[in-house]
C-alpha cells in the first residue's frame, strides 16, 4: 500500500515537474515570437527618425545655399577693373522672385543695349540680383565689364561696389550648405553599407 502511494505521489510529483517545464517554454516561446515584432517596430522608428534627420539637413543645405545667393547680391566686381566701360540703356525691366535659383527676395532682370568708350556694344538680358536699382526703360547707366573665372564675362557698375565682408558672409553660407549636403552623403553611404552586411 505504501508502495503504491509512493510511486503515486512521485508519478504527481514528476506530472507537475513536466508541466511547470511546459508553462516555461510556452512563456519563452511567446516572448521570442513578439521580440522580432519589437525589433521591426524599433527599426522602422529608427528608420522615420533617420529619414527626418536627412530631410532636415537638405533643407538645411537648401536655406544655406539660398542665403549664400542672396548675400552675393550685395557686392559684384569692381568697376574700377574693368576691361570695358560705358553706357548702358534699359530697354525693360522685369521683376523675378520671391524664390529664385539666385537667392530669395525680389530683383529686376533687364535688357539692356550697351554703347561702349570704344564703340557700339551688344543688347544683352543682365539677370544679376542687386544690379539694378529701380531703372526704369531709358534710363541711362555707367556699366564695365569685366573678365570673370574661366573666361566667363561679369558686369559691373560703381554704385555696386566690391565688399570682402560680403563674400566672406556668401563662403560661409556656402560652406555650411556643404557640409548639410556631405553630412547627408556619409549617412547614406553607410546606411547602404549596412545594409550590405550580412545578418547574423
Amino acid at each position: 500500500m505504501r508502495d503504491d502511494d509512493q510511486r503515486k505521489a512521485e508519478r504527481r510529483r514528476r506530472m507537475d515537474e513536466l508541466l511547470a517545464d511546459a508553462e516555461t517554454n510556452v512563456t519563452r516561446t511567446r516572448g521570442e515570437k513578439d521580440q522580432p515584432a519589437r525589433a521591426v517596430d524599433e527599426r522602422r522608428g529608427t528608420a522615420w527618425g533617420s529619414a527626418l534627420g536627412v530631410l532636415i539637413l537638405l533643407v538645411l543645405a537648401a536655406v544655406f545655399a539660398l542665403l549664400a545667393m542672396t548675400a552675393g547680391r550685395f557686392t559684384g566686381p569692381d568697376f574700377g577693373d574693368a576691361d570695358r566701360q560705358g553706357t548702358a540703356t534699359v530697354e525693360q525691366c522685369e521683376q523675378r522672385g520671391p524664390v529664385t535659383w539666385k537667392g530669395l527676395g525680389y530683383y529686376d532682370a533687364c535688357t539692356v543695349r550697351i554703347t561702349w568708350n570704344d564703340g557700339a556694344g551688344p543688347r544683352l538680358l543682365i539677370n544679376d540680383p542687386g544690379f539694378f536699382k529701380g531703372e526704369k526703360p531709358g534710363d541711362k547707366i555707367e556699366i564695365g565689364q569685366n573678365q570673370g573665372t574661366r573666361g566667363a564675362v561679369s558686369y559691373s557698375r560703381p554704385e555696386v561696389p566690391s565688399r570682402g565682408w560680403v563674400t566672406a558672409m556668401t563662403v560661409l553660407f556656402g560652406a555650411l550648405s556643404v557640409l548639410c549636403v556631405g553630412a547627408v552623403y556619409l549617412f547614406a553611404r553607410q546606411t547602404i553599407k549596412d545594409m550590405r552586411r550580412p545578418r547574423g
